[in-house]
């Protein structure tokens, strides 16, 4: 029994100790998922509605350089939003036109270098589908890896006290199927062994009987 115990419970140890730390990566890369999912999703919206604000003034003959209420829209729009880097309105050729902030406005947009920023581009263009420029927004990537981060310590936190638990309840009952076992063997043993005197003496009486008749 110790032995097959001690052979048995460190086998079980690791199927559960495994579907622990498979369950606990399944869980970081849900929670990862839905984060990542619900900026992009925020960063859609902020877009959508400035090129919206962008394609009607551009419908009404007002060119995107001219669209003077741009900054003070693009102030308000980063203001909601505290991981914004900045969020930029850009001129069919690439260069940066109004910006939230100030020191982007008039250069190029470096996407190649621009390896710090989470982004999202929406591209605008006029009733004839001509394009007009484009929005894009910027977030702080490194703002944002470290919220994954305190994501997966908080799961990895939670999930290693809950494995242990798991682990150790795992082997008990483990231990008390083994046991449960072992009893069962053992009687089915004992009834085994107790039958054979019986079927001696069965067997003697009838080999008596056989030697009388004789």
């Amino acid at each position: 029994m110790i032995r097959l115990a001690i052979r048995t419970l460190p086998v079980f140890a690791v199927i559960i100790g495994f579907a622990m730390i498979l369950a606990a990566f399944l869980n970081f890369s849900g929670v990862r998922t839905a984060y990542l999912d619900l900026i992009r999703s925020r960063m859609a919206m902020t877009a959508g509605a400035i090129a919206t604000d962008i394609a009607k003034a551009s419908s009404l003959g007002i060119r995107l350089p001219e669209q003077t209420t741009l900054p003070d829209l693009l102030a308000r729009q980063s203001s909601a939003e505290p991981l914004l880097l900045s969020i930029d309105v850009e001129g069919s050729e690439g260069d940066i036109l109004f910006s939230s902030d100030p020191a982007r406005t008039g250069t190029l947009d470096d996407i190649a270098g621009d390896t710090g920023a989470f982004r999202h581009r929406q591209d605008v263009a006029n009733d004839f589908g001509a394009p007009v420029g484009a929005v894009v927004v910027r977030l702080d990537r490194a703002a944002i890896d470290a919220t994954i981060d305190k994501l997966r310590v908080d799961i990895l936190t939670a999930a290693v006290p809950a494995g242990l638990g798991a682990v150790v309840a795992g082997c008990l009952i483990a231990l008390l199927l083994l046991t449960r076992l072992h009893r069962i063997a053992r009687r089915a043993s004992d009834g085994r062994a107790g039958a054979e005197p019986l079927g001696s003496a069965e067997a003697e009486m009838a080999r008596l009987q056989t030697s009388e008749a004789a």
